[in-house]
């Protein structure tokens, strides 16, 4: 459980699981995004932090602006890729050797190679993220609405155990009531702690904080209704 707090609150608001903030006022509205992207987890206009009341730092953030402009094969997610996939490499100890036999057989023989060649070559270890890299690895993209694309990205963010907090801003007037129940429930699933940030309401989500015009904090809970 995380929980986010910033001017005009009283108290933090918990997000467990899909957590909704409506923040009725633009230039609010604006002000939180705007700090977002400025995060650095030190103490300032926003805060987030667990539940021991540790900040969360900006690497554990992954803010969500542009669903469809999101590339889930970037440098960036790719390598957290790639970190988590040589962890898990290393926790089969047989599987790590073997691998690492066949890429030292590989550098031998290109070594050999560059020793007859007419100018003076030399050569790095091969590093299990180059051989990632080399052979392609990278997130199979099949999405084809804004709601896949979520659903991807979420599915890409359950395995990068570095980040703590995902966040999506103004997503969810483009999902119907029942998507947003779909994905509710899969990240209740996965307990990933999951943020949707929206200047209007949507429907088909059972945990909604709404900061309205007038700067009253409205707490929605229950079940929301679900027709499209």
């Amino acid at each position: 459980m995380m929980k986010l707090n910033f001017e005009f609150l009283d108290e933090p608001l918990e997000i467990n699981g899909l957590t909704s903030v409506i923040l009725e006022d633009k230039r609010i509205f604006a002000k939180v995004i705007q700090e977002l992207y400025r995060y650095t987890g030190e103490v300032d206009y926003l805060k987030l932090f667990d539940e021991s009341y540790k900040s969360l730092k900006s690497a554990e953030l992954m803010i969500i602006t542009d669903v469809l402009g999101f590339d889930v094969n970037s440098a960036s997610v790719l390598k957290l890729i790639y970190q988590d996939l040589e962890l898990q490499i290393s926790e089969k100890p047989e599987v790590k050797t073997e691998i690492e036999n066949l890429l030292q057989e590989v550098t031998n023989l290109v070594n050999a190679e560059l020793l007859d060649f007419e100018i003076d070559l030399e050569s790095d270890e091969i590093t299990f993220p180059e051989v990632f890299k080399v052979l392609g690895v990278q997130v199979e993209i099949k999405s084809d609405t804004i709601f896949e694309r979520m659903e991807e990205i979420i599915e890409v963010f359950k395995y990068l155990s570095k980040k703590k907090l995902l966040i999506f801003v103004n997503c969810g007037s483009y999902l119907t009531a029942k998507e947003v129940n779909y994905l509710q429930e899969y990240i209740g699933l996965h307990e990933i702690s999951c943020l949707m940030l929206d200047n209007t309401r949507f429907d088909g989500i059972s945990k909604r904080f709404v900061l309205d015009g007038d700067l009253i904090l409205l707490e929605e809970s229950g079940k929301i209704k679900t027709k499209d």
